[in-house]
């Protein structure tokens, strides 16, 4: 009766498929283009997205941090039961995000030509990123409100519309690079409409999003709560927008370096360096995800026992991915450099060198990004934009400029093992700093606060009247303990038995083995009763008993007269029944 983790690996094992698709279908892409544009208009083609890929970083930064941030936010409050708040910071976002994409979509004839000189030191690269950097201004609020859509989508318990938006979109965009490209000789224009139109078909299932009875989100008239609700999603996302704009930054500073001191070869092969950290992102990022669309709900209801859980699974899952990773990069380094269409020669041997080490950071590289993942859900925007200034920009920047000037591109990609390493160090200082001063809350890495002044007991159920009835004495015998009234005490007991028994019953197919999560807590001047299970959707609060001399006596009705709250949620597709009863009532 102790409790156990079946119901949180059951959602994870359920959701992982999911967040897995849509990183896959969102890394896979960029990937996939770069394969294409390099095979069929070259290596140089391929250094030109590269080089333009600060511009395009800093066009999606309000977009990542409007959505991660807003998202971690909603993810919380509905797991406060806060709908309407949630729904709030759902449609401030949406808006912001609009409105701030459609300003940048004006500078479509000003600022591309300009930028693409800046940036690519010389004439063939700059005539190649400027087209290819025109079509994705134009197009920012497509992609914007698609990236917006998508996280909130996850936070909702949607997952599967945001891996359907993604996938439709690459499937689109890859077949539109080769009649664009190869058909009609677009050139880089053809790779980034691709993109454009492919994320605009997408779209389209945000439609199946909005007709779904069982969302929580929902879409709010504006008001002057809107800023407050902007505010919100801002502050939360702050370590996204620092992460893209220091990505921007570091991409700015590194690639220049690369292109004038090591020539256009050496920075085709970094350009296949990069790519690697798409497909290491391709491999962990829907696990590491997982934490984003969980563990914010988790939090929101003071489940801590289930964050652990939760976290541990996803990084032992992450490793193993990463393990096989490092394998094939270590085993046919030639193979993946092959498929960015660089073959042979000299430029051939750096790029399996240069894989082949850069491949090392991998394992680093996915803690950094669970801990940047980890700290924005769990409310703590300032660590985890500590986290992101130290691996994207404060570290890895000086040490690649040493590495450049002494050891050419090997040095770069060695540099890049030891900036995620040293990230870490760095980061757990600061922690540990935070947490001796009191900046942060104990816990060791989770942070998790520790409970003051509270009471609790915790136990998972399974799905038989037997270990309800076990439940409800034990429950009985803390109650006693804990000078609870008797009254009180046949209330909390009445509210198992009652909800508990209809789980049992109702709720699962005869025979099926399930668990169902209780929660009992005593803090400040209320008793909260939690019961969450994974069953058919139940909701207690519409519930109405046929005779009405039995609202006199007892069941559901009894307990909704007498509770000092009563609320349900279909959260994570499992049903979530809170119960609050004032202290001292009688």
């Amino acid at each position: 009766m102790e409790r156990n983790s079946f119901l949180i690996n059951k959602k994870i094992h359920q959701y992982i498929l999911p967040g897995v698709l849509m990183t896959v279908a969102m890394q896979l892409g960029n990937v996939v283009d770069g394969m294409i544009v390099g095979n069929l208009l070259g290596a140089e083609a391929m250094a030109a997205i590269e080089i333009s890929m600060p511009v395009l970083l800093l066009l999606q930064m309000a977009a990542m941090m409007l959505a991660m941030g807003g998202a971690a936010e909603a993810a919380v409050l509905l797991g406060k039961r806060d709908m309407e708040k949630a729904g709030g910071v759902f449609t401030a976002s949406l808006a912001a995000g609009l409105v701030i994409s459609l300003i940048f979509a004006l500078f479509t004839p000003i600022l591309p030509g300009p930028l693409a000189m800046l940036l690519a030191g010389n004439g063939d690269l700059a005539a190649l990123a400027e087209p290819y950097m025109m079509v994705n201004f134009a197009g920012i609020p497509i992609l914007t409100i698609a990236i917006i859509f998508c996280y909130f989508m996850n936070a909702d318990n949607h997952p599967q519309l945001g891996s359907a938006l993604f996938i439709i979109a690459n499937v689109v965009n890859l077949v539109l690079d080769f009649v664009f490209i190869q058909s009609f000789h677009m050139g880089m224009a053809g790779s980034a409409l691709s993109t454009v139109i492919g994320y605009l078909t997408g779209m389209v299932t945000v439609v199946i999003y909005f007709r779904s009875k069982q969302r929580m989100l929902r879409l709010q008239k504006l008001d002057k709560k809107a800023f407050h609700y902007v505010g919100l999603a801002v502050k939360a996302g702050v370590p996204s927008a620092a992460f893209t704009l220091m990505s921007a930054l570091k991409s700015v500073i590194i690639n220049s370096a690369i292109v004038r001191i090591l020539g256009n070869d050496p920075m085709a092969v970094y350009s296949v360096c990069a790519n690697a950290v798409l497909i290491a992102e391709l491999c962990v990022g829907g696990i590491i995800g997982l934490i984003q669309n969980i563990a914010g709900i988790l939090y929101g209801e003071r489940d801590f026992y289930g964050i652990r859980t939760l976290c541990k699974r996803a990084l032992t899952y992450s490793y193993v991915a990463i393990a096989i990773l490092l394998v094939i990069f270590f085993a046919v380094p030639g193979v993946i450099a092959g498929l960015f269409g660089i073959t042979e020669g000299d430029m051939l041997a750096l790029c399996e060198t240069a894989l082949r080490i850069f491949a090392c950071s991998f394992p680093f590289y996915v803690y950094n990004k669970f801990l940047m993942s980890y700290y924005q859900t769990i409310l703590q925007p300032g660590l985890s934009t500590v986290v992101t200034v130290l691996q994207g920009f404060v570290v890895i920047v000086p040490l690649t400029l040493a590495g450049i000037f002494f050891w050419g591109l090997p040095g770069v990609c060695l540099m890049a093992v030891a900036s995620e390493a040293l990230t870490i160090l760095l980061a757990s200082l600061w922690r540990m700093l935070g947490q001796r001063g009191g900046k942060f809350a104990a816990g060791g890495v989770y942070m998790l606060p520790q409970i003051v002044g509270e009471t609790f007991l915790d136990c998972s159920l399974e799905n038989n009247l037997e270990e309800v009835i076990a439940f409800r004495e034990k429950l009985f015998a803390f109650c006693a303990d804990n000078h609870i009234t008797d009254r009180d005490a046949n209330i909390l007991g009445l509210a198992v038995e009652e909800i508990a028994a209809n789980i049992v019953q109702y709720g699962y197919r005869s025979g099926q083995k399930n668990y169902m999560d209780i929660s009992f807590t005593i803090q400040d001047d209320k008793y909260m009763l939690r019961i969450r299970d994974d069953g058919v959707p139940f909701n207690p609060m519409e519930y109405r008993q046929q005779e009405e001399e039995e609202v006199m006596v007892g069941g559901i009705a009894l307990i909704k007269k007498l509770a000092s709250n009563f609320q349900y949620m279909r959260v994570l597709n499992m049903n979530n029944t809170v119960i609050e009863l004032n202290i001292g009532r009688g």
